[in-house]
């Protein structure tokens, strides 16, 4: 058996290639990730290492909000603090610096860096003590003026600026100019993960970032003989425990783990993908081996007459499936190595500036990727090793396959018991909530596919009969043939279409929540806006946007009725965590409609709070009551609720006062302001003046309504375009499989190709009816596949009826493109399947057995 298997492998290099091309594929994405991870990982923890090789004890204020560890949301210290540490014995340096948001602005006018949606930008003072300063002056000096800045080497490059230029920097302040004296980088690299920074010295950076009196951290430096640890317990000692003292090494692990962090969804959003490819590649792995198992029915069937036993042959279809498997998943980590570097290429281009270093192979995700590959193809081919194990004796009396899909009985039921448990599944993550409802989804999406896939033989003969009649009716012979031969054999048209189903599936799942997405928020402007211009930076988060005196200037042009400014923030409601949305109340009742369930947006004051029905609803609040708000930088803080609502989309989670927020955040930037003209005003002459004063702050953008529906789906349409492009992946997948099963296919219809060509069957008629038979194909795995991901997308819709998503909307230009390109796909696909049969020698392929 051994050397029967030995040979059979040796006779079907073909079918081996094709079928270990899917794994190969999934594999490299997904050891491409891990290697990407493990190579950013290593990076960051030497450079992490080097820079703060000098800090031996930090002292920085508590966190009061748990999980929001952002610098400048914490408590601030006061400046007297660092002659304090400094005073510790044993202490050989300290030195404190502040930092905040800040962005530079290149020679070219545009603000350098997206922090809503790239690396922060960020300002910060310069450290004077070598040993704490991880900044190393690439050229010119260090900041020491109220008019000088020093900013990183990848800002100047990105810029176009140089040491002498003059430099505009925007912060919660008036955009104000400085003279650039230095460059810098972060140890070796350009910017600290991409991050754009401007440095100057500390009473102007106390200035510019808002934060009089007071430092963000505080470093220090350990005289010879003093250890990390009996430094940290002696300033301690000397603090209090008001204030958080760690030690250099805890300070760069903790480092280590927001860099991590920052990258982890990229990280697991493409482990998705690579998972969803060998998906896919499993079920063409199924298949291939299942008409494998057909085609060779008459030979295991002779090797069980001459002794063979079961376990045998179960052995000899398994060896094939164990070779690919090893040979398509060592490929697969030979071309992810070559996959991270450009994945590494693509995090630098979307704004992530990774230091320069060798790709890092740690043998741990090596193993991780090659068991997946490995695995899922021994898996996918257990079930054809099973059937071929089953095959008896007289089978080899028969001189063709027989497909036995006959029993659609069983095969409904169990289908359809799959599919309901899959569906099932997605339901309780989507409307039960909770913190497995993600993996709820997607385990419930896996189980759905197969479902579909058991029901797949089913669905083919009535499906291909009703896509192919176009074909049947104008294509003449070729048509017809490609018609029946769809139908003839439902598992393999089913199998073949299967991996094409979850490709297209995934793709209009995504068209469709994304249209949805676009109609929900162009109707949730149009129902709940009633400003007239709408001012944003781009920018999302309490530590990005644009000074309110932006605002202020405008609310003082003729013709403008009011401005209402948003700000966001994040507190702790009774130990919820929440982030908020700052507003004058009157003038955010003006322009705003957030669905007011019970009490008075307008009475909010300076102790005031509204909160999402659904939220108060879950902690039972009513209107009156007193709750807790801990604010990062001034901890608890009571606030009475004087209104519930119920437009999430709108408000958030909750809503304070300019003015509590002022109270108890230090940063004060504008993530919007909405203008509204009075009445009469000349609506050109107003925005004219209002585009005048944004004019100098280069991060704002002046939009009507019309203008920012567009932009916000925009956004949309730029995540939709990176989600395509890996998505293609499976679709290109799904294809392989195809044009593999139909390769198969014709092999074992050797002998009646052979007879219609005999016949009169021209080659160009064989060579039109087995691509019509793959446009076939292709169009009923894309139909079922359309069907299968507009149920996902109306479920999806329907879950975040909550969330804003008023309607589900049917992507119809996207799934007729989605449609047209499958039947392409299917011509392109079975290209070479069709080239090969029409090559057939008509004697030999009659004379086959």
């Amino acid at each position: 058996m051994w050397k029967t298997t030995l040979r059979s492998l040796r006779a079907h290099k073909v079918r081996l290639v094709s079928t270990a091309l899917a794994v190969v594929l999934g594999v490299a994405f997904m050891a491409g990730t891990l290697v990407l991870t493990d190579t950013v990982g290593r990076s960051f923890d030497d450079l992490l290492t080097t820079a703060n090789a000098g800090v031996d004890v930090a002292v920085r204020g508590r966190e009061q909000v748990a999980g929001d560890a952002m610098s400048g949301q914490r408590p601030g210290l006061d400046q007297d603090l660092v002659a304090a540490v400094a005073a510790v014995d044993g202490v050989a340096a300290a030195e404190g610096y502040v930092e905040g948001y800040a962005q530079i602005v290149g020679s070219d006018g545009e603000p350098i860096g997206d922090p809503g949606a790239g690396a922060p930008t960020f300002g910060q003072s310069w450290i004077g003590t070598d040993a704490l300063n991880p900044w190393n002056l690439a050229e010119g000096a260090a900041p020491a003026g109220p008019d000088e800045v020093v900013i990183d080497r990848a800002s100047a490059r990105t810029g176009g600026l140089a040491v002498g230029d003059d430099v505009t920097v925007l912060s919660g302040a008036a955009p104000r100019t400085f003279r650039l004296v230095g460059i810098v980088s972060w140890g070796a690299a350009d910017s600290p993960l991409g991050a754009s920074a401007a440095l100057f010295d500390l009473a102007t950076a106390q200035d510019v970032l808002q934060r009089p009196g007071e430092v963000s951290s505080i470093e220090a430096v350990a005289a010879d003989g003093v250890t990390q640890d009996t430094l940290a317990a002696r300033v301690r000692a000397a603090v209090g425990d008001d204030v958080e003292v760690l030690t250099g090494e805890a300070l760069t692990a903790e480092l280590r783990s927001d860099v991590a962090e920052s990258l982890a969804f990229f990280d697991t959003f493409l482990l998705a993908f690579a998972l969803i490819a060998l998906f896919v590649g499993s079920f063409i792995i199924y298949n291939t081996f299942t008409i494998v198992v057909a085609q060779r029915t008459r030979e295991l069937a002779l090797l069980r007459a001459i002794g063979a036993g079961r376990a045998q042959v179960r052995r000899s279809v398994l060896i094939e499936a164990v070779a690919v498997g090893v040979v398509a998943s060592a490929l697969g980590l030979v071309a992810g190595f070559g996959l991270a570097v450009v994945l590494k290429g693509a995090i630098a281009a979307i704004g992530f500036d990774l230091p320069a270093t060798g790709i890092v192979i740690e043998p741990a995700s090596m193993a991780v990727a090659f068991a997946t590959g490995f695995a899922i193809t021994v898996v996918a081919a257990l079930l054809p090793a099973w059937r071929a194990a089953s095959v008896a004796p007289i089978a080899a009396l028969r001189d063709v396959a027989v497909d036995r899909t006959g029993t659609a009985v069983r095969r409904v039921a169990a289908g359809g018991v799959v599919t309901a448990s899959g569906v099932g599944l997605m339901l309780l993550g989507l409307f039960g909530g909770g913190d497995g409802a993600v993996g709820l989804v997607g385990l419930g999406a896996a189980v759905t596919f197969v479902g579909v896939f058991v029901l797949g033989p089913v669905l083919a003969v009535p499906a291909t009969a009703a896509l192919s009649w176009p074909i049947r009716r104008f294509r003449g012979v070729p048509g017809r043939l490609a018609s029946t031969n769809a139908r003839r054999n439902p598992r393999r048209t089913a199998g073949a279409a299967v991996a094409l189903t979850i490709g297209v599936s995934l793709v209009g799942f995504i068209a469709a929540f994304a249209a949805s997405a676009k109609v929900s928020i162009a109707d949730s402007i149009d129902r709940n806006f009633s400003g007239d211009l709408v001012l944003t930076s781009g920018a999302f988060g309490p530590e990005a946007g644009f000074s309110p005196d932006l605002a202020s200037g405008i609310a003082d042009v003729d013709g403008v009725a009011s401005v209402a400014e948003v700000r966001l923030g994040t507190a702790a409601l009774d130990g919820v965590g929440v982030t908020y949305s700052a507003v004058e109340p009157v003038a955010a009742t003006e322009v705003f409609d957030i669905g007011v369930v019970d009490g008075d947006v307008t009475a909010l004051g300076t102790d005031g709070l509204a909160v999402h029905d659904d939220l108060a609803a879950e902690q039972g609040w009513a209107v009156g009551d007193r709750i807790d708000v801990t604010f990062p930088r001034t901890g608890v803080v009571p606030l009475r609720l004087v209104a519930t609502y119920e437009r999430q989309e709108i408000a958030g989670t909750a809503v304070v006062s300019l003015a509590t927020h002022e109270a108890n955040t230090a940063a004060q930037l504008d993530l919007q302001a909405v203008v509204r003209y009075a009445d009469g005003a000349d609506a050109v002459e107003v925005r004219r003046a209002v585009e005048s004063l944004a004019g100098t702050y280069p991060n704002v953008e002046v939009q009507d309504l019309t203008q920012f529906k567009e932009q916000q789906a925009a956004q949309i349409d730029q995540l939709l375009a990176m989600i395509y492009v890996l998505l293609l992946l499976a679709v290109v997948i799904a294809l392989i499989g195809i044009a593999n099963t139909l390769t198969l296919s014709i092999h074992e219809r050797t002998r009646e190709l052979g007879l219609l060509r005999a016949v009169g069957l021209s080659r160009s008629q064989l060579r039109a009816a087995i691509r019509w038979e793959s446009v076939v194909v292709a169009l009923f795995g894309t139909v079922l596949g359309l069907v299968v991901g507009l149920g996902f997308g109306w479920a999806l819709v329907r879950a975040l009826a909550s969330e804003g998503f008023g309607s589900f909307v049917v992507p119809t230009d996207a799934l007729v493109v989605i449609t047209v390109l499958a039947a392409v796909a299917g011509v392109v696909a079975g290209l070479r399947p069709a080239w090969r049969a029409a090559r057939l020698d008509i004697l030999g392929a009659i004379a086959t057995e």
